[in-house]
């Protein structure tokens, strides 16, 4: 593991050791690059076609710096934590793939910053990136921080409360990311991403939803939907796999 830091948070990065053309997997939330990346199987193919996986443990998640203000979790925070190290050990641009939560933090990089990002695959996301979803993300908080595990009637929250007490995850860290993360992407903000761009969610995920609304804000971007994958199974997918692969190789 190597290690970035910038200001007060250190950024733990998985690189792995094959393939030449880096590229930057930023995870979902409560998640990090062994549950996102790793155990899914997706640094052996990437390998396979070139690339060599670089795989952060954004802020507040894996072993990353724990902050507990929800103002440290704003996405351009996150953004410019994969900025620089894009700059500091792939040296841009390269190509970025981000799932939900990092979906949201590599659309920001990709806008703000599009010297550093080659290509762009938005995985995990879809309507959820142009609605308000402040009351969700309340929920999701209150879920991680209360004693017991929500009921089944409070789908959502339980299900990233199991996830985190899964993953022995820092569920106070958590709580300040999912409350800090919040925004409502425009138009002008997705028309400013110049990369070649995939946006790709499960057919029945019920937190990205349809990823066609999102994929129409950004210019010439592709839309792929895979059948019968919901948000958590979407990730590891066959189908997943093989259409990020094919976009990736396009231009390799």
């Amino acid at each position: 593991m190597t290690q970035v830091t910038r200001g007060d948070t250190h950024i733990h990065v998985y690189e792995g050791e094959a393939g030449e053309t880096p590229i930057i997997l930023v995870h979902g939330f409560a998640s990090d690059h062994v549950t996102n990346w790793v155990a899914p199987g997706w640094i052996a193919p990437l390998a396979e076609a070139g690339f060599r996986a670089i795989a952060p443990d954004l802020r507040g998640h894996g072993q990353s710096t724990k902050h507990y203000d929800p103002a440290s979790y704003a996405l351009e925070e996150m953004a410019a934590d994969v900025a620089l190290l894009i700059e500091t050990l792939a040296a841009g641009p390269v190509p970025v793939m981000g799932y939900s939560m990092g979906a949201f933090t590599s659309a920001v990089l990709a806008a703000s910053r599009p010297e550093l990002v080659s290509r762009l695959v938005l995985a995990g996301v879809g309507e959820n990136m142009l609605r308000e979803t402040g009351y969700r993300n309340e929920e999701i908080a209150q879920g991680l921080l209360q004693e017991d595990v929500p009921p089944p009637a409070k789908e959502v929250p339980r299900r990233f409360r199991l996830f985190a007490d899964q993953t022995g995850a820092d569920r106070q860290a958590l709580a300040a990311c999912i409350r800090g993360i919040g925004k409502v992407f425009s138009a002008e903000e997705l028309g400013a991403i110049s990369a070649p761009t995939l946006v790709i969610a499960g057919e029945t995920d019920d937190v990205a939803r349809d990823p066609a609304p999102l994929a129409a804000l950004v210019p010439g971007a592709e839309c792929v939907v895979v059948p019968r994958r919901d948000h958590m199974r979407a990730v590891g997918d066959k189908v997943t796999k093989a259409e990020v692969l094919r976009f990736l190789s396009a231009a390799h």
